[in-house]
């Protein structure tokens, strides 16, 4: 079911991309797996949840302790059965705001006192609310274990909620972040589908984060008695993964939450039968210029039988390129940028549901029919053997991909005890195995009756359908949630080091770099093609976007489907973009992921069918961008300041230059910047680096050297003085604000003192650095606020950036705070604790760096990229640990000027930045 994120992950991003000084180069996770396969990858797959230690305890608390001997880091997580569900009719919205206070504190804990504890242990901490349960984790270096257990142990029964703990400035926050998410595409078509598919009395008839209204409303009292409800010991499952003693842990919980008494529960709230003799049609009118379709069945409960044939259908449907919907909508008929499925079962019967984006003045109602035709195919047709097979390797290489930190195995375990049970865990693998293709047939008849379906239209055109508030740009994806959140999984506890790589420079000039990491079956390789950005001509802007689309469309071997045929059929998971490549597969398929990654490389066609497909879906995004007040005003402001530099341009390129573009432009641009000795490529897991070095080299043999230089690029000037442009758009729901001017390049003398700087102004964890506290925090006026000069330094100068999403009458107040905090950095000296707890972050936070191979991955990639070392890491310790107050304030008024700063802003306000009133909500269905 959909979760609903909160508080800020932003700080440990930030935090990870300035440290890389790149953003991740990750391959996306593959999407489902097999029932058999190489012997060690099914033994790694079936243990991972052996070892796991359950105890009740007298209260009813659930225990789950999963020791990782030599991990440096662990994880705790406290889930509540308590979710959206559980709610009232007339007061939703309360688990999701009732999260957001827990973080506030109790007579012990004062308000900022969590996010605190957790930047001088260098951790991170989080929590997120769905229908069914609220989560609370915390990710630590395995000496603070005692830390997160007794700031649970008291918040789940000592929380204090009133105006002392700031509960009027986190409800300005919850509403801002159900702002944003009204501003993008398929928030408000959730919205509008669930009370049609369930009933809008039923537990899952209404979404996580609540009616706006609710939220208003909600006081003290309500969100008192929502609480004394629900978190008590015999409600909640405390999750322990990582490097403990679990007899000393488990002594603690004991010690810590044993006196706390049980209660008499509330009875949950009865299943509501769905009864429909014809389909249910809804239209919505949408700012956005793309037409969506959203499309749902009432399925079964989580952990019933019907599930796994479920996962297997959605597999088939939506797993990457050889799925069904995507070779049918995407590929075929050509008429969606995107499409997916989506199995949803849940505490109560869940549902599936079906979402395509189409293309401009594409038809919704042909989609629907080819829509409904697929699904009739499954009913009337059993899956072919090839594609039982894959989906269930993929389902069993991502059992082991999605586990691979020991955050996500925790949340796994969190997650899937509090639905269901441990046992339902240990045996999903071989319940997905046991699923046939008769299995899959009898789901598709007996969910699936087009009679049964619930269908929303979102039809561009008219003004925005009640988009009156909207989603900020720092919402965190899965893959970034779990960067975010990862923990150390290498073996011993002693700082993590990149000493043990192996650096291999081949005669083609290809950079290798190799870190063997035996602890699961996983190999993973990420290559990055230097300043794509750079080397691309400024009247075919687009075309490194464009080219990095289609390297996997078609080569001289194998057809596009082809690849994403012999790539998924293992399993694995291949990506390009217009900076490389990313490339992960269980390691027996090494061989084969290798070579498809260098044979798409080295030798792609372009097909023109491919380029005309991939451009039709570029410009179309384009249009919808133009719809974004955050993407508006991010390219505005871009533009303003780097001027004709390509960093001003926007990467996917304009309608005026895209168009034209041929398979001539993109064989030409390859064959200049697509060269070994423009290329390093980063290889992590279990291999021996001999044979993989041989095999590189047998791959790339015939790949030649190049020209690839970049030209002389112009100088992004400081402003002669502040400048303010306002971008006027009536139906955006958040007002979008960029303030800022030139940064620095990667490789600065200063760069560890303005890291030391940006955590003390404005991208601290949780919510510690100035601007979150004063902006967020205290006024309640935003849900996401920052400020960076680090997190875009490369080898050409990046910004120094300035963000927050707000309502439109905010627009003076706000550019006023985030002056005051910038003049007060430069003018005053940072107290020694803020420096103290800054730098205790930044150098505790180092063992999430290598949490994963893709992240050890991207940190080899930072070392080659800006000349850091393969010490790096050592060095950044002593850079960290060196700096001082007196450090920060010079590096303040060195590189931030106030004065010259150039702001941009976008929402429903005029050229004066007066706000111009708001749109009506959509009338309830």
């Amino acid at each position: 079911m959909s979760f609903s994120l909160t508080r800020r992950d932003w700080s440990l991003v930030a935090f990870l991309t300035a440290l890389l000084g790149v953003a991740a180069y990750a391959t996306s996770e593959a999407a489902d797996a097999p029932a058999k396969g190489d012997d060690a990858v099914e033994k790694a797959a079936g243990a991972l949840y052996e070892g796991v230690r359950v105890e009740t305890l007298p209260n009813g608390l659930r225990v789950y302790l999963k020791p990782i001997p030599g991990s440096a880091v662990f994880t705790t997580l406290v889930a509540y059965k308590v979710g959206s569900a559980d709610e009232d009719l007339d007061q939703t919205g309360l688990s999701h705001y009732l999260e957001h206070l827990m973080f506030k504190g109790t007579d012990k804990i004062k308000p900022g006192d969590i996010d605190r504890v957790t930047q001088r242990s260098g951790g991170a901490n989080n929590a997120y609310t769905s229908e069914d349960m609220t989560v609370y984790h915390f990710d630590f270096a395995s000496e603070h274990w005692e830390v997160p257990l007794k700031i649970e142990a008291d918040r789940m029964r000592n929380l204090r909620i009133d105006e002392k703990h700031e509960f009027k400035q986190e409800k300005g926050a919850v509403i801002n972040e159900l702002a944003r998410n009204e501003d993008e595409p398929w928030d408000l078509e959730q919205k509008l589908i669930l009370p049609l598919l369930f009933g809008a009395k039923a537990p899952y008839g209404h979404p996580v984060i609540g009616e706006r209204q609710h939220v208003k409303d909600a006081n003290e009292k309500i969100i008192k008695a929502h609480y004394d409800k629900w978190y008590h010991p015999n409600n909640a499952s405390l999750v322990v993964v990582g490097g403990f003693d679990p007899d000393q842990v488990l002594a603690k919980i004991k010690e810590l939450f044993g006196p706390i008494p049980r209660t008499q529960l509330p009875e949950r709230k009865p299943e509501l039968a769905t009864k429909r003799d014809k389909p249910v049609m809804e239209k919505m009118d949408s700012k956005f210029d793309q037409p969506r379709l959203l499309m749902g069945y009432n399925i079964c409960k989580s952990g019933d039988t019907d599930a796994y044939a479920l996962d297997v259908m959605q597999s088939v449907l939506s797993s990457g390129k050889t799925g069904r919907l995507y070779k049918k909508f995407v590929e075929g008929e050509e008429i969606a940028s995107s499409v997916d499925a989506s199995s949803m079962p849940g505490r109560y019967p869940g549902w599936f549901s079906f979402q395509v984006e189409l293309l401009q003045d594409k038809s919704l109602k042909n989609a629907e029919d080819l829509l409904l035709a697929e699904i009739k195919k499954l009913q009337e047709q059993p899956i072919s053997a090839a594609e039982l097979k894959r989906v269930k390797q993929q389902l069993l290489a991502s059992a082991i991909f999605g586990r691979e930190s020991v955050h996500q195995l925790g949340d796994s375990i969190a997650r899937g005890v509090t639905t269901n049970d441990l046992d339902y865990l240990k045996n999903y693998l071989a319940n997905i195995n046991k699923v046939t293709a008769a299995d899959v047939q009898k789901v598709a008849k007996k969910y699936f009756d087009p009679q049964m379906r619930v269908v929303v239209h979102s039809v561009p055109g008219k003004k925005g359908a009640g988009a009156k508030e909207g989603r900020g740009p720092a919402r965190i994806t899965p893959a970034a949630r779990q960067l975010a959140a990862a923990d150390k999984e290498a073996g011993a506890v002693a700082p993590f080091s990149l000493k043990d790589a192996k650096r291999v420079v081949l005669p083609n000039g290809l950079t290798l770099l190799l870190f063997e990491n035996r602890r699961l079956p996983i190999f993973s390789a990420q290559l990055l093609v230097r300043d794509t950005s750079l080397l691309e001509p400024a009247n075919k802007n687009g075309v490194a976007a464009l080219v990095g689309q289609l390297l996997d469309e078609g080569t001289a071997k194998h057809t596009g489907p082809q690849i994403a045929e012999a790539i998924e059929d293992v399993g694995g998971a291949l990506t390009f973009n217009s900076s490389g490549a990313g490339l992960r597969v269980l390691s027996p398929h090494r061989k084969l992921g290798l070579g498809l990654l260098f044979e798409c490389l080295t030798e792609p066609i372009f097909p023109k069918e491919s380029l005309e497909r991939q451009k039709a879906q570029t410009l179309a995004g384009i249009d919808e961008e133009e719809k974004k007040a955050d993407a508006r005003a991010l390219r505005a402001y871009r533009a303003a300041i780097y001027g004709t530099h390509p960093f001003g341009r926007p990467t996917v390129g304009t309608r005026k230059t895209v168009e034209p573009l041929t398979p001539d432009d993109c064989k030409a641009f390859h064959k200049l910047a697509f060269v070994p000795n423009n290329a390093v490529l980063a290889i992590v897991g279990d291999f021996d680096s001999k044979e993989v070095i041989e095999e590189v080299k047998a791959l790339t043999a015939n790949w030649k050297k190049g020209d690839a230089q970049t030209p002389k690029l112009p100088v992004a000037e400081f402003p002669e003085k502040f400048s303010e442009k306002i971008i006027t758009m009536p139906e955006a729901a958040q007002l979008h604000f960029y303030m800022g001017h030139p940064g620095i390049r990667r490789d600065n003398a200063d760069y560890y003192k303005l890291l030391v700087m940006d955590n003390v102004l404005g991208v601290g964890p949780g919510f510690t650095d100035r601007l979150s506290a004063a902006i967020r925090d205290r006024e309640g006026l935003a849900y996401t606020v920052r400020a960076t000069i680090t997190g875009d330094a490369s080898n050409e100068p990046g910004l120094f950036t300035c963000y927050v999403g707000t309502d439109a009458e905010n627009l003076a107040k706000v550019k006023g705070m985030f002056l005051k905090e910038l003049n007060r950095i430069r003018d005053e000296k940072p107290t020694d604790t803020e420096v103290d707890d800054a730098k205790k972050y930044l150098l505790g936070s180092l063992p999430f760096l290598s949490t994963t191979n893709e992240s050890i991955a991207g940190l080899l990639i930072a070392s080659e990229r800006y000349g850091l070392g393969l010490d790096y890491l050592d060095k950044y310790r002593k850079e960290v640990a060196a700096v001082t107050p007196a450090d920060v304030q010079a590096a303040a008024k060195k590189y931030i000027d106030p004065k010259r700063m150039v702001l941009v802003a976008a929402g429903a306000v005029d050229d004066k930045g007066k706000p111009i009133g708001k749109l009506p909500l959509p009338k309830e269905k």
